[in-house]
């Protein structure tokens, strides 16, 4: 690389400010990790019954997110590792993100302690299975390599994780699902040296099951229940609900159903540790 190339790269971002200036200490700075697929990215699509709205992708004031996120293939990260204003989409490196639950969940969070900034770090990837977000992987060290930069600024406060519909469709990765969460648990909180991280686990979607056949509706239960398992066994993780929150297809999320979500998150997080 050029050195021209290399001073915009590292000079070349505007500092922050304002609203969304870095606090000075890192008790006034919880960052979270986003890991999963496609619904914690935030899904590109939108129902006509559900359209964007005034706001939807302005930036959130004390929500701050980190960029530098990787690709399935590489480690490697792309564009700036800074913090900048949090706004939708928070995954830049995948076109299908769009609108997603993680700056609903921020939002909450400010609205009881408005004197926090919350910071953020899309760690997710559409259609990604366990296997390629789990220890080993180009996605799992890009997080791990993020995670540790942003401690050096705020408090690892917990991660927000939803997956599981990619291994829903193959009854082998559906039962071993459960346990591969688990590991991923573990060696995270190893990694990062934080043995007590919050895990806040999504359920999945209910609204697709009158479309699945039977096979496929048994594969998706099992993933569901290990979720919830997980939930109850680990320590220091917790279980976040779904039931009535509506979908645009068989496993995508709503814009409106997001937003709630996003919210149920929060709650959980609030209430239980």
């Amino acid at each position: 690389m050029s050195g021209p190339s290399r001073f915009l790269r590292r000079w070349g971002l505007p500092r922050l400010s304002g609203a969304w200036e870095l606090p000075a200490g890192p008790a006034g700075f919880p960052v979270f990790l986003l890991m999963g697929q496609s619904n914690m990215a935030g899904f590109g699509g939108v129902h006509p019954s559900d359209p964007w709205q005034p706001g939807d992708f302005s930036p959130v004031p004390r929500a701050l997110v980190l960029g530098g996120q990787c690709t399935l293939k590489s480690h490697r990260r792309r564009g700036w590792t800074r913090w900048r204003p949090a706004a939708h989409p928070l995954h830049l490196s995948q076109k299908s993100a769009c609108f997603g639950l993680a700056l609903p969940f921020a939002s909450r969070l400010l609205e009881e302690n408005p004197a926090l900034t919350i910071g953020l770090i899309p760690c997710a990837w559409g259609g990604a299975g366990i296997d390629r977000l789990g220890p080993g992987t180009p996605l799992y060290e890009n997080a791990i390599s993020r995670a540790r930069q942003a401690a050096k600024r705020g408090t690892l406060a917990g991660v927000l994780w939803h997956q599981g519909e990619t291994d829903a469709l193959d009854d082998s990765l559906a039962r071993s699902h459960a346990e591969k969460l688990g590991a991923l648990i573990a060696r995270l909180r190893s990694d990062l040296s934080v043995p007590q991280l919050p895990f806040l686990i999504g359920d999945l979607g209910t609204f697709g099951d009158a479309r699945r056949d039977p096979a496929a509706l048994a594969r998706q239960d099992l993933v569901r229940a290990g979720l919830r398992r997980v939930a109850s066994e680990v320590s220091h993780a917790a279980f976040v609900e779904s039931e009535g929150l509506a979908g645009v297809d068989a496993v995508h999320f709503s814009r409106a159903a997001l937003i709630e979500f996003g919210r149920r998150y929060a709650q959980v997080y609030q209430s239980s540790f």
